[in-house]
């Protein structure tokens, strides 16, 4: 399905946000009762290590006291600290996308580090899914990103990317010569949500999200 005006002017909107451009991936539970957009599993497991592990270290250091900085007690505290942190990030930059796809409703959990927002609405209140194309071509490789981009009617809310892919191409090779199974995908979430898929991956276009 070829873009509409419309979308091939929206689909350029960009936002920044604060945090980790978290990965997300859409995959249907309940007997596909629901629809949900979260990071892949192996992600939140590898985040929840981070905090556990990290904070276990730091509880079970001896804080520097009885050495130098290279103690082993000491570096413990601080690897341990650092690797908390850095899982409390990620945690606080996740996104997440719930559709009840029988009652028509969704909540989204919107990543902005300490402020994270959460919004609740019906699902008429999406208005597509657009599949575009960015190009990262270097004299000896042929790259695509792909991504799926959700949108919001009247951009109620700040687009959100819903899946993303890296692919390689032969020297040559148009755009979307590799987007055969992001298109039935998209095509497949755009159908269980009730939206419009527009397919504008023949073309360049820049990444929606812009992370500070």
């Amino acid at each position: 399905m070829h873009n509409s005006p419309h979308e091939s002017n929206r689909q350029f909107s960009s936002r920044f946000k604060f945090g980790l451009e978290t990965p997300l991936e859409g995959r249907y539970v309940g007997e596909d009762k629901k629809l949900v957009f979260a990071p892949p599993q192996w992600y939140d497991k590898l985040v929840g290590s981070c905090l556990v592990l990290g904070f276990l270290s730091v509880l079970s250091s001896p804080f520097g006291f009885g050495g130098g900085f290279f103690f082993d007690g000491t570096s413990r505290f601080w690897v341990g600290l650092s690797v908390a942190l850095a899982g409390l990030w990620a945690l606080l930059s996740n996104e997440r996308l719930i559709c009840d796809l029988g009652s028509r409703q969704y909540s989204r959990w919107e990543g902005k580090g300490p402020f994270k927002h959460v919004s609740r609405g019906s699902l008429d209140e999406l208005d597509a899914i657009v599949l575009i194309a960015s190009q990262q071509a270097t004299p000896t490789l042929n790259g695509v990103i792909y991504r799926l981009v959700l949108h919001w009617k009247g951009s109620r809310l700040p687009l959100l990317v819903v899946g993303q892919w890296s692919v390689s191409l032969s020297p040559g090779s148009p755009l979307n010569s590799g987007a055969g199974p992001v298109v039935a995908l998209g095509s497949r979430f755009a159908k269980s949500l009730r939206v419009p898929f527009f397919d504008n991956s023949y073309f360049h276009s820049p990444g929606p999200v812009k992370p500070v």
